[in-house]
């Protein structure tokens, strides 16, 4: 079990709200977990940002075990791949691995940037997945806030999986928790978190419809589960039911759930291995066998 994270220092998150979350999610991700092998901050290059860990099952999988590779979230600005270990053993039980990688942040790396290093990241791991008792070639895409909008961004734009290496067939599904899927606003008000995103995350004003995963739905190729608390951000609450409209005639297969939580919540609920949430990933794996 890890005592203590070594992570590189990052401005402070915005709200309490959220050094509360870190908090809970660091200590849920130290490891020590029976069932579970760890191998972290596998390198896929020489970059600092080119890492990622992976927790696999120690039980044999036969064909190798499903992968689902996770985002963490931090508003494209913070974030650690620290954060998203406690969902391991719940994975691990169900055959399944979780890849976590990192990817750089904004402001240094606005969008497109960490879009591209987010889907050459799927496409490094995919390839190193087969020596660890991986099947390459089933990936499931999730991420949480920040990160279930990447996430789905890679699930939307298969125009870029060549050029990241990712293999056309290897992506089974997409399963964003509390995704925030459109990053447009008219008017967003001075201080906002929505002014943050022009200011700091999207390198032209313009570029927030491309940034939007809302605004690529007609492109939807692989099954989508989209999950948000009922407690959320507005624009997270919002965003999720827009994108709920778009796909009611969807000839792909979809989710749509909230829960009883917060935007941190959604994501922390996920230390219980028996949340609905798994149910969702199983029901998915099932229809893509």
């Amino acid at each position: 079990m890890i005592e203590k994270f070594d992570l590189a220092s990052q401005p402070p998150l915005p709200v309490p709200a959220a050094e509360d979350y870190a908090r809970a999610a660091l200590d849920a991700s130290r490891g020590g977990w029976p069932g579970v092998a760890e191998h972290r901050d596998i390198a896929f290059g020489p970059g600092d940002w080119q890492r990622f860990d992976l927790f696999t099952p120690t039980a044999a999988v036969e064909g190798g075990a499903d992968v689902v590779i996770f985002f963490h979230g931090g508003g494209w600005t913070n974030g650690y791949k620290e954060w998203c270990g406690f969902m391991a053993p719940a994975l691990a039980a169900r055959g399944v691995a979780l890849a976590a990688p990192t990817y750089r942040l904004a402001p240094d790396a606005r969008f497109p940037v960490f879009l591209e290093d987010a889907m050459k990241a799927v496409g490094a791991i995919s390839a190193r997945l087969a020596e660890y008792g991986c099947n390459p070639k089933r990936l499931f895409l999730s991420g949480h806030s920040a990160g279930g909008h990447i996430a789905a961004l890679i699930a939307l734009r298969p125009d870029m999986w060549s050029d990241a290496g990712i293999d056309e067939t290897s992506i089974c599904g997409c399963l964003p928790v509390s995704g925030i899927l459109d990053l447009h606003h008219p008017a967003p008000p001075p201080g906002s978190l929505e002014e943050r995103v022009y200011l700091d995350v999207l390198d032209r004003a313009e570029d927030d419809r491309a940034a939007s995963p809302l605004n690529w739905l007609d492109d939807l190729s692989v099954p989508l589960a989209l999950t948000w608390g009922e407690k959320d951000t507005e624009r997270v609450r919002r965003s999720n039911e827009n994108a709920r409209e778009k796909l009611e005639n969807s000839r792909q297969r979809c989710w749509f759930r909230t829960w009883d939580e917060d935007h941190f919540g959604t994501h922390l609920m996920l230390r219980d291995p028996a949340h609905g949430w798994y149910d969702i990933l199983d029901d998915m794996r099932k229809g893509t066998a």
